[in-house]
């Protein structure tokens, strides 16, 4: 039985269909054709997890039948309960489930511009879980400050004794690569030093390319991130937010919404 199985309403799959031409020029244009223009429309891409859904998007009758999943993700025992608690529960029981059998999608799209919450395939069975450390709509600053959170930690050291590759992923050059590892060890986010880096390596490289690298030789089971274009650089061009609403399926099913571990945003303006 697969890891994920969804039942999505008739409407949802048809409004969906009608509105899956609005992507950017920066994502390949598919059959039916496209709205090719850069940066956003000015409206909440989030609409569709903040309970202000309007009624004639996400009718009332659907709410509650909206989607199954099969295998219900339950945190286990003596495990961290705070904000990144589901990712790791998550990430623990599908990276269990990739290291068994190599069935298991990943956590990327298959074909992002056809915004369709299909999933690749995993390329391997060695599990990993991703990180992504820039601040919504910026970049981990120079400094390099990273917050420390104890329940984050004990997960991570959880999954990395189940085999697990532990992944972070910033827009900063690969030259921060030894202070990141500086500021991740004293926060305790890794201690060793062990984890992966997925930093830019020259001048016109991508967090989706970096994010595609690691889903190439590892089954990528969950991304982490503060704001949706964590998961995949679609929603930088997207015309109309609305017409990703079919990949909300995917937050809390391999796509976890977190606090920002930049304490750069944390700290108030003077």
């Amino acid at each position: 039985m697969p890891f994920r199985r969804l039942l999505v309403p008739a409407a949802l799959v048809a409004l969906v269909g009608i509105l899956s031409g609005c992507v950017a020029a920066a994502i390949p244009v598919v059959a039916g054709g496209a709205v090719l223009r850069s940066g956003m429309d000015g409206r909440d891409p989030a609409l569709a997890i903040e309970g202000d859904t309007p009624k004639s998007v996400m009718p009332e009758a659907a709410t509650s039948d909206l989607f199954l999943v099969a295998d219900p993700v339950r945190p286990r025992e003596n495990v961290p309960m705070g904000p990144f608690a589901n990712f790791l529960a998550f990430a623990e029981a599908a990276a269990s489930m990739a290291a068994s059998d190599g069935s298991r999608d990943s956590a990327l799209l298959a074909e992002p511009a056809s915004l369709s919450a299909e999933l690749k395939p995993c390329a391997a069975q060695t599990p990993s879980v991703l990180i992504d450390l820039d601040p919504a709509g910026g970049m981990l600053p120079a400094e390099l400050d990273v917050s420390a959170d104890p329940d984050l930690s004990v997960g991570l050291s959880r999954l990395r004794r189940a085999g697990v590759e532990i992944a972070w992923i910033s827009g900063q050059s690969a030259a921060h690569a030894g202070a990141l590892r500086e500021a991740l060890a004293e926060a305790g986010l890794d201690p060793d030093g062990d984890d992966t880096l997925l930093l830019m390596r020259y001048p016109g490289d991508r967090k989706q390319t970096r994010r595609e690298d690691l889903a190439a030789r590892t089954c990528l089971v969950a991304i982490a991130g503060d704001e949706r274009e964590d998961f995949d650089e679609l929603y930088a061009y997207l015309v109309n937010p609305e017409a990703a609403l079919g990949l909300e399926l995917l937050i809390g099913d391999g796509w976890f919404l977190v606090p920002s571990l930049s304490l750069s945003e944390q700290r108030p303006t003077q």
